[in-house]
């Protein structure tokens, strides 16, 4: 019984100092991070602070396909959860920022490199002429 209740705690022990217990989190570079709360709802934030599950919206919900490098993020959207009415995004993340809080200047500033919504046909041609080799991969 003392084992049993030994392990437990480790194992509670290390959920509750992981960085990110509720929130599915990855680094997508340059302090952008996809962020999964559940199988449906998932967006793009801008966040300097690592596993904080908040931070500026720069792709809304929900993320159906995305891809990045190191200049680079792409994405698929869905305006609703019934995955009819599509919008894609283009991000660049070659800059450097630094943020002040709750300034709507830095909001804006980061927010010029976010490309779109876009149709499936302007993101196409957007990847073309900005010479954006990264193809959408499924969540």
């Amino acid at each position: 019984m003392k084992l049993k209740t030994e392990l437990i705690l480790i194992v509670l022990g290390l959920f509750f100092s992981s960085c990110c217990p509720f929130i599915k989190a990855e680094d997508l570079g340059n302090n952008f991070i996809l962020s999964e709360y559940d199988s449906v709802d998932r967006s793009i934030i801008y966040s300097k602070e690592k596993c904080s599950g908040s931070g500026i919206e720069i792709v809304p919900m929900t993320i159906l396909e995305y891809a990045n490098d190191s200049k680079w993020i792409i994405a698929k959207s869905s305006r609703s959860r019934f995955k009819t009415e599509y919008q894609y995004w283009i991000v660049d993340k070659n800059f450097n920022i630094e943020i002040v809080h709750d300034n709507k200047s830095s909001i804006d500033s980061i927010k010029s490199h976010v490309y779109g919504p876009f149709d499936s046909t302007t993101f196409i041609n957007k990847l073309y002429s900005q010479k954006i080799n990264l193809v959408l991969k499924k969540i």
